[in-house]
């Protein structure tokens, strides 16, 4: 198949860039950005937060190949501001916004837990999960009626 392994859609090799800045020669303050294993979802976002900054003029992006897990990013400013610098801005207010949502959160879920986990089980709540180790024995799963008539299916 002609689909790319799944590790590499999100794994960056060690020594690679996650981003290429290439200034435009034809477009005054603008730039394009290429940015390295991500797809629609950074770039709609990003775009997004872009959009809602009065000095930027321009701001579009494209995925290249849906094979390909790398999105262009294309920022045409004002004459007072750098595509690099509302590039940036765009991005640490996406980090502060993502912050503020998981500590929501969070905060919501204490409250859940409070409200729907009685007393003697919070302590096995907070417990750090167990991981399962997985194995290769068929699992034998009766479907039908009670009393054990039905199929078995090996998975």
């Amino acid at each position: 198949m002609n689909a790319p392994d799944r590790f590499d859609v999100f794994y960056l090799p060690p020594g690679s860039q996650k981003m290429k800045i290439t200034p435009d020669t034809k477009v005054q303050n603008a730039a394009t950005f290429e940015i390295f294993r991500e797809d629609h979802t950074m770039g709609n976002v990003i775009r997004y937060k872009l959009l809602q900054e009065p000095q930027v003029i321009f701001a579009g992006y494209k995925v290249p190949h849906p094979l390909e897990h790398n999105v262009i990013i294309r920022v045409q400013t004002t004459n007072d501001t750098k595509p690099e610098a509302m590039v940036a801005k765009a991005l640490n207010d996406l980090i502060t916004e993502v912050g503020y949502l998981r500590t929501k959160f969070m905060e919501d879920l204490g409250r859940a837990r409070a409200l729907v986990i009685p007393r003697e089980q919070k302590s096995m709540v907070e417990q750090e999960p167990q991981m399962v180790q997985p194995t290769r024995e068929p699992v034998n799963t009766s479907v039908g009626g009670t009393g054990g008539v039905g199929v078995d299916m090996d998975f």
